[in-house]
Formats: C-alpha cells, sequence, structure tokens
C-alpha cells in the first residue's frame, strides 16, 4: 500500500507583501493513516522535490480523514517575487512518501487543486 492520496483546498492564489494578502491558507486530509507529511516552496524553475526548497509546513502521525490545516505567508517564500510551486508530501504507512498534489505537468500554465480549479501561488 502506497502513500495516501490528499484532498486539499486553498483560500487564495496569491501571496504578498500587502496586508490582508500576506498568505493563504491551505487545509487537507488524507485517505489513510499517516505518520508525515511535508509541504515545500519552490520558485518556478529550480529543483524541486522531498527534501528541497523551503519547508512550510509538517505534520507527524494523523489518522485517516483528519483535516489539517496551516497558513503559508509571503515571508515563506524567500527567493523573492515571482511564482512558487507549492507542493504536498505525504508518506505511507509503509514508508514510501507520495506527491499528491494533483498538478497539471511541468511547463503548464497553471497546476489545479483537487477539486478542478486552477491554483498558482505566486509572491508579487
Amino acid at each position: 500500500m502506497g502513500a495516501p492520496n490528499l484532498t486539499f483546498s486553498v483560500s487564495g492564489e496569491k501571496v504578498s507583501g500587502v496586508s490582508g494578502f500576506d498568505h493563504i491558507v491551505v487545509s487537507f486530509q488524507a485517505d489513510a493513516d499517516y505518520p508525515a507529511f511535508e509541504c515545500r516552496a519552490t520558485k518556478a524553475g529550480e529543483d524541486w522535490g522531498l527534501g528541497k526548497g523551503v519547508l512550510v509546513a509538517s505534520f507527524s502521525t494523523t489518522p485517516a480523514n483528519t483535516q489539517r490545516t496551516f497558513e503559508i505567508y509571503d515571508d515563506f517564500l524567500i527567493q523573492g517575487d515571482g511564482d512558487y510551486r507549492i507542493s504536498l508530501f505525504v508518506q505511507g504507512e509503509d514508508g514510501s512518501w507520495n506527491d499528491n498534489h494533483l498538478y497539471l505537468p511541468s511547463g503548464a500554465a497553471a497546476y489545479v487543486t483537487a477539486d478542478g480549479r486552477n491554483y498558482l501561488c505566486m509572491r508579487g
């Protein structure tokens, strides 16, 4: 059994230094128990993956279907203005990790959330 599948939602598509727009809220849940979760931010064009980029949030052992929520602030996007890939990684009980973020393929104009809406986090 591999890593669980995630469903998630985000409160916005852009993060900036402007008060009221300086963060987005991410809520997610997994369809199976998991021992670890990480959210990482990587500037567009840079190598991304587990252990790469800025660690934005992490959670330890969590039961299936438990909603978790965290915020991504503009200060977390330390590589300056631009587009960022926000990746959600979850570890399965067997130790495998999976990038469950339902993005469009590399090079696409936008990313897509689990509910099919465009999602692109930018710092502007």
